[in-house]
This record gives structure tokens, sequence and C-alpha cells, in this order.
């Protein structure tokens, strides 16, 4: 890390974050029920002496924070997910989780600590920016569904935001390195539900039934060849079969089944071929074996792009804090995100990765991994690049 007026402002008051993690840590709260998270939250936040905006929503919260410095400034929100996932805690460290099935093995607790820990900052500061910091702290991306209760709610509305940024950890990438890119860098996430509808009829008479199940494995063939035989082979794309529930006893052919995947795709092309090829498979593997289908199709988060303009801001503020080479290029990936939802409303967005890895990448446990737990080191850097973005826009 480079020593700056930012870079020691961030050391500063990185023990106080790294506390509020282990905290977080501790009382984990999976999507939508972050409540006490939330109390803490606000709670920080107006001890420190920021403004909350009036948003009706029961978990999660916006802090605002306005520049004393002369000028009109920009509104900048920067929004972090603040919610666990419904897992064991096998990190082993003195603040794990204290709950069976909640942990915070995807680092939310640190994006949330690392936003309280550069509100703590800018207030110290804010004769140094004009504008207005809008703190997005977002229940439930587990699940993909609370940006868009966000968004509904107005967040990016009163006031209007101009631009807006959002950090995640990997341990993808190493201790002191950022990573971001324009364009596409994470998929779009949709889901489907196929029902196979058949007869049943004992084990040892097949040809009075019609196996639901047998329909259901010839369409999983099909839809694990639609990449590779439907797609150009340029698209990075999944559809995976996730889920299978057929039959009750081993001696009478099911007369339902029900089959459920995923797909992830990072162009609207892909998406639109990836859904019909999906309907198309599950109608002819039905009708093979005599049964009949009913599909049920969510579409769920777009793609996540990040706007070329915004990316570069982010960039330069990254280079005035990381060691040289260690800004670097954020490879695409087709996780799902609801950081698009906001891009959906105003596309002068970036989502970008902080990397924590101390060890060698390949054999480090990765996001959503039992023994995942954020490393305490990247803080500092986590909340030098809010602070630099804000000075760097509105100083």
């Amino acid at each position: 890390m480079q020593k700056t007026f930012v870079t020691d402002l961030a050391n500063d008051v990185s023990p106080y974050a790294v506390e509020i993690r282990h905290r977080i840590h501790m009382n984990p709260e999976t999507a939508m029920e972050e409540y006490e998270t939330t109390k803490l939250i606000k709670e920080e936040l107006l001890e420190m002496g920021a403004e909350l905006q009036g948003i009706d929503i029961d978990v999660g919260c916006v802090g605002l924070i306005k520049g004393t410095k002369p000028g009109k400034g920009k509104v900048i929100a920067i929004r972090c997910d603040i919610d666990a996932l419904p897992m064991k805690d096998l990190c082993g460290k003195p603040w794990h989780s204290r709950k069976e099935n909640a942990a915070h093995t995807c680092g939310h607790d640190a994006h949330t600590a690392a936003l309280l820990g550069a509100a703590k900052a800018l207030i110290q500061i804010r004769d140094k920016f004009s504008g207005t910091i809008k703190l997005v702290f977002q229940p439930g991306e587990e699940g993909l569904h609370g940006a868009k209760v966000l968004v509904a709610k107005g967040v990016m509305e009163n006031p209007h935001v101009d631009l807006m940024v959002a950090m995640h950890n990997t341990p993808m990438y190493k201790l002191g390195q950022i990573a971001c890119a324009e364009g596409q860098i994470m998929a779009a996430s949709d889901r489907f539900t196929a029902r196979f509808i058949g007869k049943s009829a004992h084990g040892s008479r097949p040809a009075e039934g019609r196996n639901a199940l047998l329909a259901l494995s010839h369409a999983v063939i099909g839809l694990h060849e639609i990449v590779s035989n439907e797609l150009t082979t340029k698209e990075m794309a999944v559809v995976n079969t996730c889920v299978a529930d057929s039959g009750t006893v081993s001696n009478i052919i099911p007369a339902e089944a029900v089959l459920k995947g995923t797909v992830r795709t990072l162009s609207s092309v892909s998406r639109i071929a990836s859904e019909k090829a999906i309907r198309r498979i599950v109608e002819q593997a039905a009708a093979l074996c005599g049964c009949t289908s009913e599909i049920e199709y969510d579409y769920g988060c777009p793609p996540v792009s990040n706007d070329s303009e915004i990316t570069e801001l982010v960039h330069k503020a990254a280079e005035k804090i990381v060691d040289d080479g260690n800004c670097i290029h954020l490879d695409a990936l087709l996780g799902g995100e609801d950081f698009s939802m906001y891009s959906e409303v105003n596309p002068k967005t970036c989502f970008y990765r902080l990397g924590v890895a101390t060890g060698d990448v390949q054999h480090e446990p990765q996001l959503h991994n039992a023994h995942f737990d954020f490393n305490d080191a990247a803080m500092p850097y986590a909340i030098a690049e809010h602070i630099q973005l804000v000075l760097d826009v509105n100083g």
C-alpha cells in the first residue's frame, strides 16, 4: 500500500472497522432478516454524525454524508451488502458465528464494516469534498432480491444518484490487489422449474404407465448440451440442473417429476436463446416418454455491466492506493449479483473486486466455503478506495 493522506486515514479507522466486522460476523443474519445488523449500522451512523435517508424498509438502511466544501458536487452512492448465508461457519476464529446455520462466508460483514469505516473517515474530512455521499447498506443480496426492494423504495432518488459503486472481496486475487474492468463482468442469473406429468403404474408393468422420471432424465441430458451445441463458442454461459425430485418407492413408476436448474449468461442473445432451448428440450423429453410438461422460467437479475467512465474513476483511485502493478483487470464471472438492478435505473455504475488472499489463490478457501473468513489485512484497502473515489470526484 502506498503511503498517502488517504491511506493513513484508512489505516487510522481500520481497527474500528475490524472490530465492527467481528461483531457482525458473530451475529450473522440471512437475506431479508438483517434486523440486528441494521440496528447496529444505524446506531453507528448516527453516533458518528451521518444522517439517515427516510426509506420505508424493515432491514437495510441508507446513510447520508454531506460535504461542506463549496461547490455543488455529485451524489455518489456506495453500496455494500449486509446479509449472511444459511450455512455453518467453520473458520475457527474467536469471532466465529454464534449461530448454527448462518455465516458470513461471503465477506458481507467486511463490506459493511468497510463502508462504516469509510463513513467515519469521510465525516472527519467533510470539509475536503462537496456533494453528498449516499451509503447504501443493502439487505438480501444472496437470493438476488434486496436491490430490487431498495430501488422500488426510491434509493436512487432524494437526492438523485449521479454515480454508484460497489466493492466485493475475493480470495481469487491477492491481498493488495484491486480489480476492475468496463463492460459485462457478471452474468444474468435466471432459474427454471420443469414439471413432468406422466402416469403411475407398478414397476413390473412399465407399459401401463408413463414414467415422469424417465422424461426428466432425458431432459437433463439435453439441457446440459445447450451451451456446447446451441450457443456460439465465444459466449460464456452455463445451463445447469441442480435439483431433481421424483418417486417415493422403488416399485412404483412415478407419475410426476420436478427438475430445477440455473442459467447464467453474459449477453441478451444467449439469455433468450437459452430459455427457448430449455423450453423446447423439456417439451420434447416429455413427449418422448408419453408425458406432458410445465415449465416456470424466472428471469432474475440482468448481467452486471460496468460503465467505462465510472470504471476509469475506480481504476485511477486504486492506482493511488495499491502498489505498482496491483490495479489489475477484472475477469468476467458467471456468478450473479443484484447490483445490476441499480444499473437498470442509472447505468453510471461500477462493481469491482478487492483481493484478500495471502497465499496461493488456488488453495485459499473461496467464497461460500464454510472455512472462509475475510482477511482483516485487506480492510485498509477497502476503506481507502472508498475515500479516494469520493475525493477524486468531489474533492
